[in-house]
């Protein structure tokens, strides 16, 4: 069959109800969710499980999928929803040649978009591995690129168990979305490979050092992705947004319930650029490299008050004079994202009405100490794979100590994290 650059599209009997397309506010407020579902989370699963969750209010969907491609010309798919024998559970890597979708990954075709996958020839062909759309159910599709500063990097495909659910309009919402979301798992897959180097480095020359050296270069590397995805968020989305405001400020005459629509939706509009400026804030944070620790601290703590529906009083205290900003660059920024963390989980899980961050410097450690007033943390969240996870494994890669406490008079929760104020330094030798 011919490769044409475009799409594919298999029409068939109507059948059942095709998705609803939201309108822009709507769609706006998704790809805000979405962006704010994947920012934190460093666990791959958890941020697709985020990603799948939060785009099903875009575009409804039964199954979805994401495809990495690899230098060796394999490529490993990640799913959501329901997994089949494509998932890199089953099998590591396979050949993109192999793969139905790879008019797409291989650049020939900007996108897919079928009404009923059992009998579009486009996913058929000798040797093509498209079992699994018969196994899972899978009829609508719809197959978009995922790109990083212009490289193809693989792609995001949506499915529905239904023929003809899918119209060409969603194919814009669905790119939008995959280019929201490829940075992100571009920062994890590189910060992945950076881990996996340090541990075979690691097991080269069977020296804790060398494993320290490379937890810090890969926590260097996924804060560099971090800040370029901010980066982008503030030179494409930002901008977008904001031009979008613009036009629609220079929009005169019409009806009255015309003109409120519009200043509804200016208003709308204002909203979510102050939501993606505290998500660019949150990922790239500026105040942080200009005015030290603490400052960025309580810049990040007026944020949360600011977005919060209740009152809740929040102090820094820096007992230690700036002592932390005498770490290194890569531990102070692991700390930073440790307290917003710890405060995050604070305001959304504890009810507390009280939150105070102290720093002090205590003997050869610096210690960061965040304590709520809130119903106190229990033995089962200590097991969360997600929030408090999180901090484990920041504090893991910088040779922190940190201790969750019950507080009993009064009740609530006490983080502590414990990090000597040699941490990061190449010559530092932990105990």
């Amino acid at each position: 069959m011919k490769k044409e650059t475009g799409y594919v599209h298999v029409k068939a009997p109507q059948e059942g109800a095709c998705a609803v397309m939201p309108n822009k506010a709507e769609a706006l407020d998704c790809y805000l969710s979405i962006a704010r579902a994947i920012a934190g989370p460093t666990d791959y699963e958890l941020v697709l499980e985020n990603f799948a969750s939060r785009l099903r209010a875009l575009i409804s969907h039964d199954h979805l999928d994401i495809v990495l491609l690899l230098a060796t010309g394999t490529q490993v798919c990640y799913e959501a929803r329901m997994h089949t024998s494509w998932n890199h559970t089953q099998a590591p890597a396979k050949p993109t040649e192999e793969s139905p979708i790879r008019d797409v990954l291989r650049g020939d075709a900007d996108y897919i978009i079928t009404d009923d996958a059992w009998t579009d020839p486009v996913f058929h062909f000798e040797g093509s591995d498209s079992k699994p759309i018969f196994e899972a159910n899978l009829r609508s599709r719809i197959v978009v690129p995922l790109r990083v500063q212009g490289e193809l990097i693989g792609s995001l495909a949506i499915s529905s168990h239904k023929k003809n659910f899918y119209s060409e309009e969603m194919v814009v919402l669905a790119q939008g979305a995959a280019d929201l979301v490829a940075a992100y798992l571009f920062a994890l897959e590189r910060g992945k490979e950076a881990k996996n180097s340090a541990i075979a480095e690691l097991e080269a020359t069977g020296r804790e050092r060398t494993l320290r050296i490379g937890a810090l270069r890969l926590t260097e590397g996924m804060e560099r992705e971090r800040q370029r995805l901010g980066m982008d968020l503030h030179d494409q989305t930002l901008a977008d947004l904001a031009r979008i405001r613009r036009r629609m400020s220079r929009v005169e005459g019409g009806s009255k319930a015309a003109m409120d629509e519009i200043a509804a939706i200016q208003k709308q509009l204002d909203h979510c650029l102050d939501e993606v400026r505290g998500i660019v804030e949150d990922m790239k944070p500026g105040v942080l490299q200009l005015f030290g620790f603490a400052e960025a601290v309580d810049a990040h703590l007026q944020r949360c008050n600011k977005n919060m529906h209740r009152p809740v009083e929040m102090h820094v205290e820096d007992a230690s004079h700036g002592k932390l900003d005498d770490l290194q660059d890569t531990v102070r920024t692991a700390l930073y994202r440790i307290v917003q963390e710890a405060v995050n989980n604070a305001l959304k899980h504890a009810e507390c009405g009280r939150i105070e961050v102290r720093i002090a410097h205590e003997g050869r450690d610096i210690s960061v100490t965040i304590d709520d007033n809130g119903k106190g943390i229990q033995d089962t969240e200590l097991q969360s794979h997600s929030g408090i996870g999180n901090i484990k494994t920041r504090a893991d890669l910088i040779s922190a100590k940190v201790h969750f406490e019950r507080l009993q008079n009064p009740v609530g929760t006490r983080v502590r994290i414990t990090v000597p104020a040699t941490a990061g330094q190449p010559d530092y030798d932990a105990p």
